[in-house]
């Protein structure tokens, strides 16, 4: 198993991409600690315990960290998984909405990171990995908001590496449009919601969507020893989606 004993914090674990990256973890032998909004998480196994948690706050975030170490001893793997999207341009996206999606992208990955960096460091196999966007690399319209945010990920998680080399390795993965619970939305009010998900499947150079699974696969990999020799780097996983400009 590629993590086997290993101890995971998940951010994001109670729905969509988080909670397939701490299934997976799971099957490859780590013990898995997950935190979101939500007042559970539907996995149910010994070796995975769930906390919610606001990682945007300090002390929610500390919390997490602490309730880690109690169950599972120590910290080895941070995955920074939860996001929000939205579409909008300049001028029907509000300061607010501008400024929530600026929160939660952004500060939520430096609070949480914040909060674990001192026990990641005592681990022999300290990683981190960010869940950015291929839209952190390129921009689509309407998304006036997302784009900068997650280009701001992109970018910090470059910086972390950078900064907590060369005890801690740090990622970043680039998902291409992943139908999840938080964007099922968009398809699901389309007039003609094939339609529109075939769309989205023209993107892409494999004329397919991502899948949760894809994400976790790279998300088991640069966590592995596999990965041992790579750090400050993007895993694109949209299907070449960020070679492309237009939609």
């Amino acid at each position: 198993m590629e993590l086997e004993k290993r101890v995971a914090i998940v951010t994001g674990a109670s729905s969509g991409i988080g909670a397939v990256i701490a299934r997976f973890y799971l099957n490859e032998g780590a013990f898995v600690y997950g935190c979101g909004l939500e007042t559970c998480a539907d996995i149910t196994d010994e070796n995975f315990a769930y906390q919610k948690a606001n990682i945007c706050d300090e002390v929610q975030a500390a919390a997490v960290v602490k309730g880690c170490q109690e169950k599972f001893g120590h910290v080895d793997i941070l995955v920074n998984c939860a996001g929000v999207t939205g579409i909008g341009t300049i001028d029907n996206t509000s300061v607010e909405e501008f400024r929530r999606q600026f929160e939660i992208n952004v500060f939520g990955v430096y609070t949480m990171t914040k909060a674990a960096i001192d026990a990641i460091r005592c681990s022999e196999h300290a990683v981190i990995i960010n869940i950015v966007s291929e839209l952190g690399v390129k921009c689509i319209p309407e998304r006036v908001a997302y784009c900068p945010s997650k280009a701001a990920v992109e970018m910090l998680t470059r910086c972390l590496a950078v900064d907590c080399g060369p005890r801690v390795r740090v990622n970043g993965i680039l998902p291409g449009l992943t139908e999840t619970p938080m964007t099922k939305m968009r398809y699901e009010n389309a007039p003609d919601p094939e339609a529109e998900r075939q769309k989205t499947r023209n993107r892409y150079i494999l004329k397919r969507m991502c899948t949760p699974e894809d994400v976790a696969n790279g998300a088991v990999f640069l966590a592995s020893d596999r990965a041992s020799f790579i750090t400050g780097d993007m895993l694109a996983v949209c299907g070449g989606g960020q070679f492309i400009t237009t939609q």
